[in-house]
């Protein structure tokens, strides 16, 4: 599998971006510095982002004692006027533990301005950022089989961090 994955090994500088937690807080790609990123852009109205949950989840469980590995589920292009409301509900209904974090429409520009930067053109979207602040791994969509999925994120994971230290 390491292989396979390090062949889509890419190195590109990740924007930077913000985006609010569920308590309101602003984080930043500046405030994972030195810790290896998974980024899930994500909508409660999206089929295939919620099919890679139980794959996601239990990534998540396998990094759960790692400090240097951090997972930010990001929800973005909502379609409700409660989509923090929507987000949390879904996550809690389904038992997922998930670090939850909101990418709502700027009021101005009427964009999510976190999944613009990344240019995102549809979900989920993945993204493993390196330690430095790399784009090392970019993925699109969910095919299902979540064996291979956690198998190949945690070969990201890993190659991400290697290549960071």
């Amino acid at each position: 599998m390491k292989k396979e994955v390090a062949k889509m090994l890419i190195s590109e500088a990740a924007p930077a971006f913000s985006v609010k937690d569920v308590k309101g807080n602003t984080v930043s790609l500046a405030d994972f510095k030195g810790k290896v990123i998974v980024l899930d852009f994500w909508a409660t109205w999206c089929g295939p982002c919620k099919k890679s949950f139980p794959a996601m989840q239990r990534a998540v469980d396998k990094y759960s004692k790692d400090p240097n590995v951090k997972f930010l589920f990001i929800h973005t292009w909502e379609r409700s006027e409660t989509p923090q409301r929507d987000a949390q509900e879904y996550l809690s209904q389904n038992k997922y533990r998930f670090d939850l974090y909101m990418d709502t429409k700027d009021a101005a520009t009427r964009k999510n301005n976190a999944v613009s930067a990344f240019g995102v053109k549809g979900i989920p979207a993945k993204f493993v950022i390196d330690a430095e602040g790399n784009i090392r791994f970019r993925m699109t969509g969910f095919s299902g089989g979540d064996d291979v999925a956690v198998e190949e994120l945690s070969a990201m994971i890993e190659l991400a961090a290697k290549k960071a230290s």
